[in-house]
């Protein structure tokens, strides 16, 4: 995609029809607070932060072997 320039060899920006016809529709961000974390996402984060907590446990004591991984 080539690059769009005016008559003094400014870069123009390429806007979407609707924006310029006015006709797109733009909603308002929501204030609400962030929804509660289910239990399997609290989980799988939990074993996440377990499982690198023990992978660099066993690296600062030189348990794993770097050329195998």
């Amino acid at each position: 995609m080539g690059l769009f320039t005016d008559d003094k060899g400014r870069p123009e920006l390429v806007v979407h029809p609707d924006i310029l016809l006015g006709r797109a529709t733009f909603r308002p961000v929501d204030d609400e607070p962030e929804p509660e974390e289910t239990p399997k996402q609290r989980a799988r984060r939990e074993l996440k932060k377990r499982m690198t907590e023990e992978r660099l446990a066993k690296q600062k004591t030189g348990d794993t072997d770097p050329e195998k991984s």
